[in-house]
Order: structure tokens, then sequence, then C-alpha cells
């Protein structure tokens, strides 16, 4: 057991050495110890390089964010399928899904025999087909879940954030199939798949004729590391504008009064103007 514990330390360290621009995550440690398992650790080393450039790339960003907008895929999923169920489920946010599709549902299934047998799957297809496999599980729980009164969210959220028990998951993998023939990700409501960035490894992937290499793959996370920046520096400036709204609001009226003020006095309207404020004041001294 400490051998094998020490294999996969120095397996991740290797590869996180070898492409020092990936952050690692929490889970990180599941995806790797399945290859380690399955390939051995000679052979593991060049599919955890693999899988981390062209597969779980947008999970080893300095940010949640990608993996977040990920997610969202999953209520558009459910809406164009079961709108009854997406409208039982309200306004839940899918973050119950993050653990299970953060470490390709290593973290959650624990028999060897049911992990190999999905990598083998989730490795065969997009790597978006992950997103369609945990809308199935929940689609095939619609009746526990519309059981749950939707007043009572986080029941719900927890009942969702669990595997189905026990696990079909062959049937899983038959639908998640369909879905994801019947319902590419393009055609998915809610502008679910708009908001994914095009350098998004599920966005990349989309063409299956299209070759990237690690270089390839490195320049595309540099490029979404800096679509998040510049999303945090927005956030951060928008936050401070609420923040200080009302002091914001009296400079930004100083500034229109005296541009007003300035154009006037420009346009030689002053003296028409001020007589104008003149004759409204005496009316409403009259009328008083």
């Amino acid at each position: 057991m400490l051998r094998k514990k020490q294999q996969l330390s120095n397996l991740i360290t290797q590869v996180l050495r070898e492409y020092p621009m990936l952050c690692y995550f929490q889970g990180y440690h599941d995806i790797v110890q399945v290859l380690l398992l399955v390939l051995g650790e000679k052979q593991s080393a060049p599919a955890v390089a693999q899988i981390s450039l062209f597969r779980i790339r947008d999970y080893m960003l300095p940010s949640l964010s990608p993996a977040v907008k990920h997610l969202h895929l999953i209520p558009a999923i459910i809406e164009t399928t079961d709108p009854e169920l997406r409208r039982h489920l309200g306004n839940i946010e899918p973050f119950f899904a993050l653990a299970a599709t953060l470490t390709l549902y290593s973290h959650d299934i624990q028999e060897y025999s049911n992990i190999s047998r999905l990598f083998d799957f989730l490795l065969a297809r997009e790597p978006v087909v992950a997103i369609y496999l945990f809308a199935s599980m929940i689609l095939s729980r619609k009746k526990e879940l519309l059981e749950i009164p939707p007043d009572e969210p986080e029941m719900l959220h927890f009942t969702l954030s669990k595997l189905p028990c026990p696990l079909d998951l062959d049937g899983h993998i038959l639908h998640a199939a369909q879905l994801f023939e019947d319902h590419p990700p393009e055609s998915l409501p809610l502008g679910a798949w708009k908001r994914i960035p095009w350098c998004s490894v599920l966005k990349t992937s989309r063409d299956p004729h299209q070759k990237y290499t690690p270089e390839d793959a490195m320049c595309l996370f540099e490029k979404q590391s800096q679509q998040i920046r510049a999303e945090e520096r927005r956030k951060r400036a928008l936050d401070f504008l609420w923040s200080h709204r009302r002091s914001v609001g009296s400079v930004a009226l100083a500034i229109l009064v005296g541009a007003a003020s300035f154009y006037i006095r420009k346009k030689g309207l002053d003296t028409s103007v001020w007589s104008y404020v003149g004759r409204i004041r005496k009316a409403i001294q009259n009328w008083i």
C-alpha cells in the first residue's frame, strides 16, 4: 500500500513538473490512481499527461469557474429532455455534480471493474459526454426526485449529489450516448453552450479530425487563463462600482452637470436658459 502511494505521488509530481502551468485540484489523484492501477507505473505517465492536457485541462486552470460553466450544461440537457423535472428542480445550482465530473467519477465509484469500464467509455468519447452521463443519472431518478418537495432545495441538492444506488452503469452509458446523439451541445437551450469559451477543452474536442499537439494544448490553456483573469478584473470592477454606487452616482451626476453647463456656455445659450429658469421661478412664486 505504501509503495503504491509513493508511486502515485511520484507520477503526479512527474506530470506537473513536465507541465508546470497545470494546477493540481482536489480529486486529481483519484483519476491518476485509476490509470496507475490499469497501466502500471511505466505506461501511466504519458496517459496521465494526455488526459491532463486534452480531457481535464479546464479543471487544471487557476480557477474552477470553467468547471462551473461545464456544470450548467446539465440543467440545459434536463430542460430539453424533461421540462417537468427541470421545473421541479427549479433554480438549484448544479454544483452537486462537481465532485463526480471533476474526477471523471473516480471519486464516487469505488468498484475497480466499474470505474475501469467507465473510463473505457469516457476516454473513447468527447470530454463533454461526461456531463451527459450525469444528466442521464438525474433523469433516471425522476420519480425519486419528484417525491421531494420543491421547497426543500437542500434535500434535493443532497440527493442529486449522490450517484444512483444501485448503479446501472451500462444503462447510464447507453442513455448518455443517446442523449448526446439526440441533443448535441450546440442544440442545448438556456445559452449554456454559448457560455463555454472557444478555447475550452469541450469545444476544441468537438472536431474529431482536428489534431492538437501538447504545445497547442498549452497555448489554449494560456488563452483560457487570460480569459479568467479578464473576467476576474471585470468582476472586481463591478463589485467596486456596486459597493460605491452612491459616490459613483454623485460623481457621474456632477460630471454630467458640468458637461451640460460647458455645452450651454459654448453655444451661447446660457442667457436664454437662465431667462427661462427665472420665468419658471416667478410662475411658481405667483402660484404660491
